[in-house]
């Protein structure tokens, strides 16, 4: 059941047609808000519909018998703190002088959260979802079963993760780890590089193997394709053979100033190993370093 706060304004701009809708994930933290900081840099020059959904993520099995001797009032306490925080999020946002002529929709649904996200982006129309990293801890593995991998694998719809530090100063350099075997990625990635926020961008691939720099005839033709739809925009092809991925990409991002790691979502081999379970204990990428998945769904 999805609750959206109601003014004729909220009405009115949920008919607006063209505009970018951007789904932000809030729990009303820290990082939630720093993700909300960070997407409104992103998207200065477009106007958009941001939609700041709080939703629940209680796991049925692990309710007990005091929860539902409980559980009326505990929900209606929750609805309340719930729409008194969405509420102060939205003003605390008005504030801002580069909220620019962005609309904020603020939803409430009491849905587990990988449900509640999937109803708004097909009801909605969501063209990104945004989330703030925190289930990435500064130092150390994501967590299994983490939120961000939750939306990532579940939801159709492209995700960018954002750390608790990370700092919006232009997206100059953009590395896009990968193994040259997915066809579609030069279709992705070049339709991306098009739009404002990315159109100057510089793109660096990143081919990660942990064996052999040598290309198979499919890995050639893909990443020729890659050459001939990036022809009239800057890049350059680089190669890193090393059996920790999250190592070479973490240097990789330290030589050359990387602002946004993009991969395509579809490539659970490369997102297993650089974000999802890499073998280092300690990456400074998570704490500073946007991590872009792009759906095909979106393009």
């Amino acid at each position: 059941m999805s609750f959206i706060i109601s003014t004729a304004f909220f009405k009115f701009v949920l008919i607006i047609n063209g505009m970018k809708n951007i789904l932000i994930l809030t729990d009303f933290s820290k990082k939630s808000w720093n993700s909300i900081i960070y997407a409104l840099g992103l998207f200065q020059n477009e106007q958009c519909n941001f939609h700041l959904l709080n939703a629940e993520n209680r796991n049925d099995n692990e309710k007990d018998d005091n929860f539902y001797n409980q559980v009326d009032l505990i929900q209606v306490k929750s609805k309340r703190d719930s729409k008194r925080k969405i509420e102060a999020l939205i003003t605390k946002i008005n504030t801002l002088k580069i909220k620019e002529n962005h609309t904020f929709i603020p939803i409430l649904e009491e849905n587990n959260i990988v449900e509640a996200t999937r109803n708004q982006v097909k009801t909605k129309k969501i063209d990104l979802i945004v989330i703030g990293a925190n289930d990435i801890p500064s130092k150390g593995q994501i967590t299994r079963n983490s939120i961000s991998e939750e939306i990532i694998t579940k939801v159709k719809c492209s995700v960018l993760v954002v750390p608790e530090i990370a700092v919006f100063t232009g997206v100059k350099e953009i590395v896009f780890p990968t193994d040259y075997t997915n066809y579609y990625e030069a279709k992705l990635l070049h339709y991306l590089t098009t739009k404002s926020g990315y159109n100057n961008a510089a793109v660096r691939f990143l081919y990660l193997n942990k064996l052999s720099k040598t290309l198979n005839k499919e890995q050639l033709w893909n990443k020729e394709t890659l050459q001939d739809y990036f022809a009239d925009k800057q890049h350059s092809f680089h190669s890193e053979i090393n059996k920790n991925f999250e190592e070479s990409l973490e240097q990789f991002i330290n030589e050359k100033n990387i602002d946004l790691i993009v991969l395509a979502a579809k490539n659970l081999n490369l997102l297993e190993q650089i974000l999802f379970r890499p073998q280092k204990a300690t990456l400074n990428y998570y704490s500073k370093t946007p991590f872009l998945a792009l759906h095909q769904s979106n393009f």
